[in-house]
């Protein structure tokens, strides 16, 4: 199809394209209240264990004693910035780190600092002058790292202002003090630590945790930027909070550190612990987790491990616990994909979109396609600003109606971002075919607009 063409890319460049992007990522969030044990789904299970995983299901959505609520979410990896803008009602934090207000407490930090509603301590170990006087950073050639430890310095004196000394810190040197910093060995501190302490609730980081140093692509130069504020932002924020929130990390199965990265920093910003667990082993589920996440898996999940998932989300028909899963962009995982289209009727196809119109492409790249935010009581915030950015995404389909309110429906969708007409979607297997701009399809009029990030509802 001629329309594909263009001077930077065409449909024949896919290989090249998945190989260079391999990291960007679809989201699937499951948020439910819903799951048990079901049987095997495999072809070659008996049709009584197909029946009895049918009965099991029913029995669980139906039921009067549950009340089921599954929501799922996919996007794209690079669109966490979006996902935080669509639940920026439940966890404003949007940090200013701009180079003139960098000794100023952001609007969001002030506001986390007058929400600590008992006391919260905050001990470095460490001499105090290092950082009411530091000069370590310009001793070693970066000097940025001095602006960064009094930014940190000034930071925990504007937390205690504004917190109405609900906050308070303290300095005490490891090796000059052993008496006072045996007192929180217990802790699992050492020299530089930086222990935050609400009763018998506590978090600990480093000062390596206080800023981000790196070099340039050719290491002629360094690169450096501070994180002090989403530190502080992240340990307070999860402290002040009722109870521990956990997100417990499968891996195992070739999971995409990039996306767990990503992730990891969003919700220990938003409060959360980020604790990994290897689901191929036999340790038990972190029993505090709130949200379990499958990242990017390039291997498929067992029959045994998709098992134990449920188990966990239902929780004893107690329910109350999320889960998230993202999909890789090309890898198969049919068990996985199988449960979500059960549990959730959510369907991952093997299809990537791309685009047609050049107004909707990103760079003239036909898979950085530009997606509509659709008008929904859930992302009401979001809607009306810039389009999103979807790279490489794979097509959904939801099978439930969209949501409507004066409807008694409890099953329904919310689709979050949609495609026009103008997009178009190839098979996986096609992708490297030397023909493979003719094989770029159009979905029926009537299944349009196409989406790859959808929540699904049941209540």
């Amino acid at each position: 199809m001629s329309e594909f063409k263009n001077d930077e890319l065409n449909v024949n460049d896919t290989p090249e394209i998945i190989e260079e992007v391999e990291q960007d990522m679809e989201v699937i969030e499951v948020t439910e209240e819903v799951a048990e044990e079901v049987a095997e789904p495999k072809a070659k299970k008996a049709k009584k264990d197909k029946a009895t995983r049918a009965i099991n299901m029913r029995r669980l959505r139906y039921g009067s004693t549950s009340t089921a609520l599954t929501a799922i979410v996919i996007a794209a990896i690079v669109l966490l910035n979006v996902i935080v803008g669509i639940f920026a009602d439940k966890f404003p934090l949007t940090l200013d780190l701009s180079a003139d207000k960098v000794f100023t407490l952001s609007q969001e930090s002030v506001d986390i600092a007058k929400k600590i509603n008992s006391n919260l301590e905050i001990i470095v170990f460490e001499d105090e002058s290092q950082f009411a006087n530091p000069a370590i950073g310009a001793q070693n050639g970066v000097p940025e790292l001095d602006k960064t430890i009094k930014e940190f310095y000034l930071a925990l004196q504007q937390y205690r202002t504004h917190s109405d000394n609900k906050l308070s810190f303290s300095f005490i040197d490891a090796n000059q003090q052993p008496a006072k910093f045996a007192k929180y060995e217990k802790y699992g501190v050492s020299a530089g630590s930086i222990l935050f302490l609400a009763g018998e609730r506590y978090k600990v980081c480093t000062l390596d945790d206080l800023y981000d140093y790196g070099y340039t692509n050719d290491y002629s130069s360094y690169t450096f930027s501070s994180k002090v504020e989403k530190t502080l932002a992240a340990n307070i924020h999860s402290l002040s909070s009722d109870s521990d929130r956990v997100v417990q990390v499968l891996t195992g199965h070739g999971e995409d550190a990039q996306t767990i990265s990503g992730l990891k920093e969003l919700y220990e910003l938003n409060g959360y612990t980020f604790k990994e667990l290897a689901i191929t082993g036999s340790a038990a589920f972190d029993k505090d987790a709130q949200v379990m996440l499958i990242a990017a898996p390039e291997n498929d999940y067992s029959d045994a491990e998709i098992k134990r998932v449920q188990e966990w989300v239902y929780n004893d028909g107690n329910y109350g616990r999320h889960l998230m899963v993202f999909t890789h962009p090309t890898a198969s995982c049919p068990n996985l994909y199988e449960f979500l289209n059960v549990e959730y009727k959510v369907q991952v196809t093997d299809e990537l979109l791309l685009e047609s119109d050049y107004n909707r492409m990103y760079q003239y790249n036909q898979y950085y396609a530009m997606a509509n935010v659709a008008q929904s009581d859930l992302i009401t915030d979001a809607v009306g600003t810039a389009n999103i950015l979807m790279p490489i995404s794979r097509r959904l389909i939801c099978d439930l109606p969209d949501k409507d309110k004066d409807s008694t429906d409890s099953y329904y969708r919310y689709v979050i971002s949609s495609y026009p007409n103008s997009a178009k979607f190839i098979k996986l297997a096609d992708i490297k075919e030397e023909n493979a701009a003719d094989k770029v399809l159009s979905a029926p009029e009537s299944e349009y607009p196409l989406t790859s990030m959808v929540v699904s509802v049941m209540d």
